[in-house]
């Protein structure tokens, strides 16, 4: 990835207190600054069945939580974007 690259954690929750997946992401703001999207590539390399369980979370429930280093929070939405790596984010309007 090049240009400006933040770093983040991924987190899917089950709910309030169980945190089932938090996942060392590297982002990338896209082209268009004001849509809060990002462009994201997982940090470690993912085997075969972390893969499967990352695609699994994303099919139960697209909507993670993109937790910054200084613990702010944006709720997101996760697509995969090409390989098992890479995912668009865009974060989902307060309500």
């Amino acid at each position: 990835m090049d240009g400006y690259e933040d770093r983040a954690h991924l987190e899917w929750w089950a709910n309030r207190s169980t945190c089932l997946a938090r996942i060392p992401v590297r982002l990338r703001q896209t082209a268009v600054p004001d849509a809060r999207a990002w462009d994201a590539v997982v940090s470690a390399p993912l085997d075969s069945g972390a893969r499967e369980d990352m695609q699994f979370l994303i099919e139960a429930s697209p909507y993670f939580t993109l937790r910054f280093a200084d613990d702010s929070v944006n709720e997101v939405e996760v697509e995969r974007s090409g390989d098992g790596g890479r995912l668009r984010l865009s974060a989902v309007p307060e309500t």
